[in-house]
């Protein structure tokens, strides 16, 4: 499911959230994306935040997909479950589109004690750009064990024609 296009007034709201560390904000992005998927998957789904890495997670001061996985799984009815975990890499917002397709599968890896095998993984990003990402996580989470990986985003980017 996706919540809606990256525009105003979505878009602000996602970049306040992330950028001044506004947990509320995310929250309420992250109730508007638990409706739209509760009753669309398995109820015994594990919601899955795409990390952010550390460095910038401490930077920020905020970690924004968890935030908003955290809520989907609330509304939904669902187990969170934070099972991966993501290299330093430069910020995809300073990427261009181009650069953001060259993401190396190596990015990511899961936890230890996960604990996803056989579990159907619902991944929750905040913005879909290029897919690259996304297409990263769930790799790795399939290659881990889950029954199946589904994604849910707050937002996506118009593709360039």
């Amino acid at each position: 499911p996706i919540f809606g296009g990256y525009e105003p007034p979505l878009s602000d709201c996602i970049l306040q959230g992330k950028y001044a560390a506004w947990p509320e904000m995310l929250e309420l992005i992250g109730c508007m994306l638990g409706t739209k998927v509760k009753g669309c998957v398995p109820p015994s789904t594990l919601v899955v935040p795409v990390p952010m890495p550390r460095f910038r997670k401490l930077f920020r001061r905020i970690d924004h997909a968890a935030v908003i996985a955290k809520e989907v799984a609330k509304v939904a009815g669902l187990r969170s479950r934070k099972c991966l975990i993501r290299k330093e890499s430069t910020p995809q917002a300073a990427m261009t589109a181009s650069g953001r397709r060259a993401l190396k599968c190596n990015t990511m890896r899961v936890r230890h004690l996960a604990r996803i095998r056989g579990y159907p993984v619902l991944l929750i990003d905040d913005v879909l750009t290029t897919g690259r990402t996304l297409e990263v996580a769930c790799d790795t989470i399939r290659k881990a064990g889950a029954s199946c990986v589904m994604v849910a985003v707050a937002g996506v980017t118009a593709l360039p024609r």
